[in-house]
């Protein structure tokens, strides 16, 4: 049953691509979670109160003089940076990573898992961190968070970074797809399935420990931020983004250069668009190393 869920997934992408506009893609390599939060002694994590009386958990690591806010996507939490945050951990950086609510040691409501009260969340652990003339990025629905932040909220940004982003004008999935995306809210079997599908050179132990996050990610959360994602509806705003950005991509079987160019690049000013090959949706997370690589240049050349 399992090899045929994961045809299916397969095929699903493929169709996907095509409405997407890919070329064509290396195929991928063949109660709470336990979570790896802590990355030595030198993380520490603390919470933030948001407006609306949730707990936002959140990791900082280093005390650089340049503050960078890294934003996780669906089904994960924080974690999902924990191999990029090795290769930026330094001196010059002081790295702050949330989990937003739904995920990791955060607050479990419920409901309300909807962009606007995400962006409450990152609001929250940006105040509680003092962060000020930061870097903010943000990764696949993060990605999507970045960018609705940025257009409302940018007098203390320094630059914006969003990797395999969700664009503003949300990414509506085919009927199978969205069915399967749904269903993984409560089936753990189907979250492998969609990590390996998005996936190109995802190691196994990097595997495993995805899994192990989306996991403990409370299922309201998985289930209603897929409708808020697909759904975003706010590219209007995003020319009123005024920092440089840097778009990143690999060989995402979602997410290729030439949408991300057309949905996100043309719309935002000073904006460019970065392609390495070799990974998937999860460059970060498969290739930490080229993705910091991108990310210090990029943040070098900032005015």
């Amino acid at each position: 049953m399992k090899n045929t869920m994961k045809m299916v997934a397969l095929s699903l992408v493929v169709g996907m691509a095509g409405i997407v506009g890919c070329g064509e893609q290396p195929a991928p390599d063949d109660n709470t979670g336990a979570l790896t939060q802590a990355l030595g002694e030198d993380a520490q994590v603390r919470y933030a109160r948001t407006k609306d009386r949730k707990d936002i958990a959140y990791r900082v690591i280093g005390d650089g003089e340049q503050d960078v806010v890294l934003v996780h996507g669906w089904m994960v939490s924080g974690a999902v940076y924990d191999n990029l945050i090795e290769e930026l951990a330094g001196p010059d950086y002081r790295l702050i990573v949330p989990d937003l609510r739904g995920s990791g040691l955060s607050s479990m409501p419920k409901g309300g898992y909807s962009l606007r009260n995400y962006i409450k969340d990152i609001q929250a652990v940006v105040d509680d961190a003092d962060a000020d003339d930061f870097i903010l990025a943000g990764h696949s629905m993060g990605g999507a968070l970045a960018q609705l932040y940025a257009a409302s909220y940018d007098d203390d940004l320094e630059g914006l970074i969003l990797m395999s982003p969700v664009p503003a004008s949300g990414f509506p999935l085919p009927q199978e797809s969205y069915d399967l995306f749904a269903a993984a809210a409560y089936d753990t079997s189907l979250q492998e399935l969609i990590i390996q599908i998005s996936s190109v050179d995802l190691q196994p132990e990097d595997f495993a420990a995805m899994a192990d996050d989306a996991a403990g990610v409370k299922p309201e959360a998985i289930r209603q931020a897929l409708d808020a994602w697909t759904g975003a509806d706010f590219a209007d705003k995003l020319h009123k983004i005024d920092v440089d950005t840097l778009i990143l991509v690999s060989d995402d079987p979602f997410m290729n250069p030439a949408l991300l160019q057309a949905a996100i690049g043309d719309l935002i000013d000073d904006s460019v668009v970065e392609y390495f090959p070799g990974s998937g949706h999860y460059l970060l997370v498969e290739d930490p190393a080229s993705t910091a690589a991108h990310i210090d240049a990029f943040i070098s050349g900032l005015d």
